[in-house]
């Protein structure tokens, strides 16, 4: 055997030798691929499992959670239900007249607000005699008191003159609408009055003494001067006719106000004024002018604001057995 045999076998050798370290080293990198791809699935998988366990835990904590509060709710409730059973059995053996009392406290309380407020005295009435009725069946001396000055003030309530607010309201309406019909007073000139006195001829007068009296004829006819005595009432322009009727209507209708909110001074001053104007600016002698006049004077009569009772005997009264039972 040659030598170049022999140098080629032993390239040979050493090309087979790199093919093997390369096929080898490409069979270590596939498995270690393989090895990393399947540790990476299996950590995505156990991470995945970590959340839902973790959801799961904490889905489990929030059901904990509300069944505590739920607990606690129902331990509240159960609580002030046994409190409200101890009070009720309390109640019944002889508690209850606190309840009756406490009733006729609000009522008169109720009453005492309609009386300053609304000077409504019709409810108020009916809310003492209310109030007296719900302490008709007890018998303690306090209550007995509580329920003397009750009769003393229904007394006073009663005997109060009753003003019938709407049917006032409703007859300032109709005057209202009757306003338009009062007829203004119709003055015309005597026959003597804005005439102009004939010029006569004198021969004996000079000419100036001609020229001063046509002069003086002709100012007659520039201005007419007219003398009213007292008791003669204005004329009215035919563009302030719209006025007076305006300001009439607005007069009656801060009554209606007046009347609605039991105001006295507004309720008199407003008819007071509308009389002093239908007196001087519309036919006296006309018969819807003197209805109207007779109709807002007696409307001016009616005490729309009675005396208002005071409750604050009744309401100390109140306090004061409360504070002697013991009550807050």
């Amino acid at each position: 055997m040659s030598s170049q045999d022999n140098q080629q076998i032993t390239t040979d050798r050493h090309r087979a030798k790199y093919v093997f370290l390369i096929v080898l080293v490409l069979i270590i990198t596939g498995a270690v691929g393989y090895g990393y791809w399947q540790f990476y699935q299996l950590y995505s998988a156990s991470k995945s499992q970590f959340a839902s366990i973790q959801a799961t835990i904490s889905s489990l904590q929030q059901s904990v959670d509300d069944l505590r509060q739920s607990t606690q709710k129902a331990l509240s409730l159960s609580a002030q239900q046994e409190q409200m059973i101890n009070e009720w059995k309390a109640a019944q053996k002889g508690d209850l007249n606190k309840w009756y009392v406490a009733e006729a406290q609000y009522l008169v309380k109720l009453a005492n607000d309609h009386m300053q407020f609304t000077h409504n005295t019709t409810m108020a009435l009916t809310l003492l005699q209310r109030a007296d009725q719900v302490l008709q069946n007890l018998q303690e001396a306090t209550v007995l008191d509580i329920r003397k000055s009750l009769s003393e003030k229904i007394s006073i309530l009663q005997q109060l003159p009753k003003v019938d607010v709407t049917g006032l309201y409703l007859e300032l309406v109709a005057l209202n609408k009757q306003l338009d019909q009062l007829p203004l007073p119709v003055s015309p000139l005597k026959a003597n009055q804005g005439t102009i006195t004939p010029l006569v001829e004198d021969p004996n007068i000079t000419w100036w003494q001609k020229g001063l009296t046509q002069t003086w004829q002709a100012l007659q006819k520039i201005v007419i001067v007219r003398n009213n005595m007292n008791d003669v009432r204005p004329l009215i322009l035919p563009e302030e006719k719209v006025f007076l009727y305006q300001n009439l209507h607005a007069k009656l209708e801060d009554a209606m106000w007046g009347a609605l909110r039991r105001d006295l001074t507004v309720y008199q001053s407003s008819l007071a004024r509308a009389t002093e104007w239908i007196k001087v600016y519309f036919d006296q002698d006309a018969p819807a002018t003197q209805r109207m006049l007779q109709n807002l004077m007696k409307l001016q009569e009616v005490n729309i604001e009675p005396p208002v009772v005071s409750l604050a005997s009744i309401l100390q009264a109140f306090d004061q057995y409360f504070a002697a039972a013991g009550a807050v």
